[in-house]
This record gives structure tokens, C-alpha cells and sequence, in this order.
């Protein structure tokens, strides 16, 4: 969808929390993958996804902390389908490798992770460390895992709406959730490495990862309340209004280093790559979305210290996380893509950038939807990945 066509409102807001937005929803038999979920909104995030019934892998680098909100999130919900796995987005291998171990369907990818505002650093190809971060991790971990989400787009697309669908109907833990080898998932030892009793399988996902056959007969799945496509959620941030990308100066070679400033550019990053990923993919029955979550006090600001935002109502991980959830698992948003969200509404487009921070945090930059600059980001980043 054009997101210059009509502005998509939903009966949510800033106020709303993950749970709100996502009650009703039936996730049984989906696969999720939440990036970040060890701290922050990631964690309500995950948790919300796996309240609904979603088979849900919180791929982290500290496995340790991990685990900890997996235990967590399974005696809040109920859910044991909680799985942990290495992911390190600064380190292209610890990317392929996450990809390449993903077995079978994928259903919601939640691109969360992130870091804000870091002293200047490189990573070992020389490139700008939020940037690595914030956007090529997250560009590679989608591309790898395209086939995954394409497996669950075309399985849903293919498959009609069943009015008397019930979701106990929709594939059975046994062959959806449980790990190749051993141990439920998220029981694991505090620690649990990948490999060893409940890291869900050799490398931290669920072993066969489920037949599609049980959850894809026409008529069991397709409940109202059940979102059909395959969804990729990019968390961005109001910070895009900070800077555009700069082609022509990716990692600061030339400019002087400035936190915010190559925050702002990853930023837009995110952006650009739901424009660019949606118009790729929606005929694989994916659709992509970015969102800016809202103030939320999290370890995010550790290198910012205490923000000063007159005006602007601050809000709990649970609120932070609810356009998140949204934009994964509400039917409201079938076949909307390519869009920028903030309080649980597609944002309004500014034509520079606003004074008032409330304004600001509901904002959305013209360059940010540019296809044409979505066009450009998508050649210069795999270029720079298919580099050696």
C-alpha cells in the first residue's frame, strides 16, 4: 500500500499496552523471532507474543539473560514454547549462522534490537557501529531468513479464511514446539548453551520446527483474529528526524563523529529497509512495517544519560511495546505495508523537523519513505555485506 494514501488509525494509542493491543489474537502454531528480547521492550514484546499462543525464539547475545526471560515470560504465560539463541548483529557470521539454523516457517520477525548513541567505534570492516547494528545486522538477518518467511506468507496466502476455525485445530505442540534434541526450551539451565539440554536443538531454535500440514488445512487457521501474511516488524525511532542517510559518508570518514547524528542515520535505516523490503516482498505474502516506539526509559539511553524531554509522557516497556505487537500480530493491519508507525497509528509526515518533542515522537520524514532512497540503501547494503 501507498503510504501516501490513507493514514491507518487503529483504536489504540499511546497509552495502550502489548496485551491490549494484541487480546483476541490467536497465535497458535505461528513462529516468532523477537531480536533484543533480554531487556527492554523486547522482553514485553516476546512476552505478549507468547501470551497469544506464539511459538517465540528471543535470539540475544547473552544467552545467561536470555534464558532468565524465558523462564520468565513461560511462568507469566503459561507458555513453554520459549527459545533461546545466539545472536550477535555486529558479527556477519553470528548472523549467517542464526539464519542458517533456522528450520522451517517463520511467521513474525521482529527486528528490536538495538543500540543508541555510542562513543565512536568500527566494526572489523571499518564500519560505523550503530550503523552495523542498527541496520545491516538486521538487513542480513531478514534476508536470510526471507525463505522462512516466505514458507509461512505463501502457506497463509494459500489457505482460506475458516469462519468456524477453532485454534485448538491449529497444529499440535508436539509437532510445532518442542526442540529436535532434548529439554523444553527456556528450562535450560540458566545458561543454556546452544546444543545442551533445552537450547532447543544444536543451534537454539526449535528442532523440526512443525509440519505446516496440521496448521495449514483450510478452514483451521484462518480465525478472525488471526493475522494470515508473514510480518517483519523494524523498530525505528523518532531519532530518524535527526539525519537522513548519508550515501556519500555511511561511517563518519569524513564528517566529524556525532552520536545522535549516526543514530538518527540508523534510524532512518530502519525505515527505508520496511519500504524497500515490503515492495520486494508483499508478493511472498510478507509485509514489512517500522515503527518508533515512544519515550521508554530502558538501558537504551546508558550512553546518553538522563534525557531531558519537556513535554513528553514517558512511557512503561509494556506501552513501549505495544506498536510492536501491533504491527506483528493484529489482523487490523492485514496487507499494510511499507508504512511508519508511532502510538498505534501510522505517523504524519513533516516537512522538517518539529520543535515540540510530542510532535516529533509522532512524526514521520519524507526521505525516511523515499522508495528511491529505499532503492539505493537496499544496492549499497548488499554490496557492503557481499563484501570480504
Amino acid at each position: 500500500m501507498d503510504p501516501k494514501e490513507t493514514r491507518i488509525t487503529t483504536p489504540f494509542d499511546a497509552r495502550s499496552t502489548a496485551a491490549e493491543v494484541i487480546d483476541g489474537v490467536d497465535l497458535s502454531g505461528r513462529r516468532a523471532v523477537v531480536t533484543g528480547a533480554a531487556s527492554g521492550i523486547g522482553i514485553e514484546t516476546a512476552r505478549a507474543l507468547a501470551g497469544a499462543g506464539a511459538e517465540v525464539t528471543l535470539a540475544v547475545r547473552n544467552l545467561d539473560a536470555g534464558a532468565r526471560v524465558a523462564e520468565d515470560i513461560t511462568a507469566t504465560t503459561g507458555n513453554k514454547q520459549l527459545y533461546v539463541a545466539h545472536l550477535d548483529l555486529a558479527d556477519r557470521a553470528s548472523v549467517a549462522a542464526f539464519a542458517d539454523g533456522w528450520d522451517g516457517p517463520l511467521h513474525i520477525l521482529v527486528n528490536n534490537a538495538g543500540v543508541m548513541a555510542l562513543p565512536e567505534g568500527r566494526t572489523p570492516e571499518g564500519w560505523d557501529r550503530q550503523f552495523t547494528v542498527n541496520h545491516l545486522g538486521h538487513f542480513a538477518l531478514a534476508c536470510g531468513l526471507h525463505g522462512a518467511l516466505a514458507a509461512a506468507g505463501s502457506a497463509a496466502a494459500a489457505r482460506p479464511l475458516g469462519p468456524a476455525a477453532s485454534a485448538g485445530s491449529a497444529g499440535s505442540a508436539g509437532s510445532v514446539g518442542f526442540p529436535g534434541s532434548a529439554g523444553s526450551a527456556g528450562s535450560a539451565g540458566s545458561a543454556a548453551s546452544p546444543g545442551s539440554a533445552g537450547s532447543a536443538g544444536s543451534a537454539g531454535f526449535p528442532g523440526s520446527a512443525g509440519s505446516p500440514g496440521t496448521t495449514g488445512s483450510p478452514g483451521t487457521t484462518g480465525t478472525p483474529g488471526t493475522p494470515a501474511s508473514a510480518r517483519i516488524v523494524v523498530v525505528s525511532s523518532a531519532a530518524h528526524l535527526r539525519s537522513p542517510v548519508v550515501f556519500d559518508d555511511l561511517h563518519f570518514d569524513y564528517r566529524p563523529y556525532e552520536p545522535m547524528l549516526a543514530y538518527g542515520q540508523s534510524k532512518t535505516a530502519n525505515v527505508l529497509f520496511a519500504v524497500g523490503a515490503n515492495a520486494r516482498w508483499a508478493g511472498d505474502g510478507i509485509v514489512v512495517n517500522a515503527l518508533s516506539p515512544g519515550g521508554i526509559r530502558t538501558n537504551l539511553q546508558r550512553h546518553v544519560g538522563d534525557i531531558a524531554a519537556p513535554g513528553v509522557v514517558w512511557k512503561t516497556p509494556e506501552q513501549g511495546a505495544a506498536t510492536s505487537v501491533l504491527l506483528a500480530a493484529s489482523p487490523l493491519l492485514e496487507g499494510v505495508g511499507g508504512r511508519y508507525f508511532a502510538d498505534c497509528a501510522e505517523a504524519e509526515p513533516v516537512s522538517r523537523r518539529p520543535e515540540d518533542l510530542t510532535a516529533m515522537m509522532v512524526g514521520v520524514a519524507p526521505y525516511a519513505l523515499d522508495p528511491e532512497g529505499a532503492d539505493r540503501l537496499w544496492a549499497t547494503s548488499e554490496r557492503l555485506l557481499a563484501a570480504d
